[in-house]
């Protein structure tokens, strides 16, 4: 499989206001022998924290909860000047609001998640993911 082959050499953002969500999350990530290299509380943190702790490159992934801010396009163009544009970005939120989460298209979602994050779930979206990459890199 893909993903237990690269594993050990995926990277991901965590972005999430709420400590207890990072923490679970960040322990299933470590779980799966995923580098975390930022764990931040909000994009904007994130945006001004990136280039202090990505020196061994960009991220593979971003995992966020939903944020109200990817609808302001204020925030959009901040976003879309940064080097987090062209990252993959993996949402999280409660399964009562996944129906309301419309992502912009400006921004690279690649899946929504619900709380709390199910490491099958997670594994299977990476893989997904990584699998239909390398198809379009070999085509």
């Amino acid at each position: 499989m893909i993903l237990v082959r690269a594993r050990k050499k995926l990277s991901i953002c965590l972005v999430d206001d709420d400590r207890l969500a990072r923490r679970d999350l960040g322990n299933v990530l470590d779980n799966m022998d995923i580098y975390i290299p930022i764990v931040c509380s909000d994009y904007y943190e994130l945006i001004d924290e990136y280039l202090c702790y990505t020196q061994k490159g960009p991220p593979n992934f971003i995992i966020s909860e939903w944020y109200k801010d990817f609808s302001d396009p204020d925030f959009l163009i901040i976003f879309s000047d940064s080097p987090l544009a062209t990252i993959p970005i993996i949402i999280l939120t409660d399964a009562n609001r996944i129906k309301s989460v419309k992502p912009q298209h400006d921004i690279d979602i690649i899946g929504t998640l619900t709380k709390p994050v199910n490491r099958k779930d997670l594994k299977e979206m990476l893989t997904n993911y990584i699998r239909h990459k390398n198809a379009e890199e070999n085509d």
